[in-house]
């Protein structure tokens, strides 16, 4: 009796034992070997700018009359932006305005005042050698012979001083004319113009505001390229290289994406102090981007910097697979419905997906999370 109870415990207790490792199965996610492009980048973000854009300050104090554009607004060369007035300038020019035109008519009299002591000059010059034939063949005085001469001396020296007035006169309306084109000049800086195409991006001025020198009136924005300043991890710049292809995101692009390329690395890192209050060591990073009117200077993006690429390779999610102490890399594979653990050997990575170079094929299935506590040889049922 005793024996066949035993019995009965022993068949009982191999058919658990059956029962646990033949037909228990555990429930998995699996995922497979799939071809595809990974693509590494470093993550940062950036401030857009605009390079080359034109700021124009005021040259002097004037006081706004008209804004007849907004800031965002496309313009051409030579569109008129601002308008302002000056009324000491004003002033200034009206009366040099006046002063140009007396001494234009006073130079205009002066000359020919030098134009009629020329002519009596060079009459006296001719009576005076007449006097000297007639002298010389005894038909005049010596006495008269001095009286021409005396009359063309008086006549000399009322020429020179003629020319000298004209010459005064010339040398005033000179520097009247002068000044006047530098008030003009002035006055021209007061409508300011446009010196480029492209975008209206600053515009303080506003109609009845007065400028000082110095003041910023307006800055304008070429329609040609924008940049995007990032300041990257000094320990993730080994990968980065000046054109290298750089993906832009920014919520107000929504899904779409801009493509750029770095354009300049700068030689020193610089310390940082991040929003957690660490001190970082970060290096200044720039990229070149195409114009896009969506994005205004300031505006905050993200900066994928592309730093590898990798075509048509074996994929996993990087969860798929798991990192022994000793760096081996591993994956629960499952064959026939039993997981085998399987060595692989792995490239390039990034957040979501790892390169796998040796172990598995293109379509081998493998459970999606390679850290469960799952023993060789386990039977699963796959989650669909």
């Amino acid at each position: 009796m005793k024996k066949l109870l035993f019995l009965i415990l022993a068949v009982a207790a191999l058919g658990v034992v059956a029962w646990l490792f033949l037909g228990r199965r555990v429930d998995v996610e699996t995922v497979r070997v799939s071809k595809g492009t990974l693509v590494r980048t470093v993550e940062e973000d950036g401030i857009v700018e605009v390079p080359d854009d034109r700021k124009i300050f005021a040259t002097q104090v004037a006081r706004v009359v008209e804004v007849p554009v907004e800031a965002g607004e496309a313009v051409v060369p030579g569109k008129v932006l601002v308008r302002m007035k000056n009324p000491d300038l004003d002033v200034r020019a009206a009366e040099t305005r006046t002063l140009l035109e007396q001494a234009a008519k006073e130079r205009r009299g002066a000359a020919s005042r030098v134009e009629s002591a020329r002519l009596l000059l060079q009459d006296a010059g001719k009576n005076a050698a007449r006097r000297e034939r007639l002298y010389e063949a005894g038909a005049v005085s010596l006495s008269e012979l001095e009286e021409a001469r005396l009359a063309a001396d008086r006549l000399a020296e009322d020429f020179a001083e003629a020319s000298s007035a004209e010459s005064s006169a010339v040398a005033l309306e000179s520097g009247l004319r002068r000044t006047f084109s530098e008030l003009q000049a002035k006055s021209g800086e007061l409508i300011v113009k446009s010196p480029i195409k492209g975008l209206v991006l600053e515009l303080p001025a506003e109609k009845d505001k007065v400028f000082q020198v110095g003041d910023l009136v307006v800055t304008v924005a070429p329609e040609t390229r924008m940049e995007v300043v990032s300041d990257v991890l000094s320990d993730a710049l080994g990968g980065v290289a000046v054109g290298q292809k750089v993906r832009i995101s920014a919520p107000i692009l929504g899904s779409s994406v801009l493509e750029g390329r770095v354009s300049k690395i700068y030689p020193q890192a610089e310390e940082k102090l991040s929003a957690l209050g660490v001190v970082q060591r970060r290096v200044k990073v720039k990229v070149d981007l195409p114009f896009a009117p969506v994005l205004k200077p300031g505006f905050e993006v993200r900066a994928a910097i592309e730093t590898s690429r990798h075509a048509d390779v074996h994929l996993l999610p990087v969860e798929a697979v798991r990192t022994t102490e000793n760096g081996e890399r591993l994956v629960l594979r499952v064959e026939g419905n039993r997981v085998r653990t399987t060595k692989i050997r792995t490239g390039l990575t990034d957040r979501k997906s790892i390169e796998i170079l040796e172990g598995l094929g293109e379509g081998d299935e493998v459970v999606r999370d390679a850290g469960l506590d799952i023993e060789e040889g386990t039977r699963v049922r796959v989650q669909r």
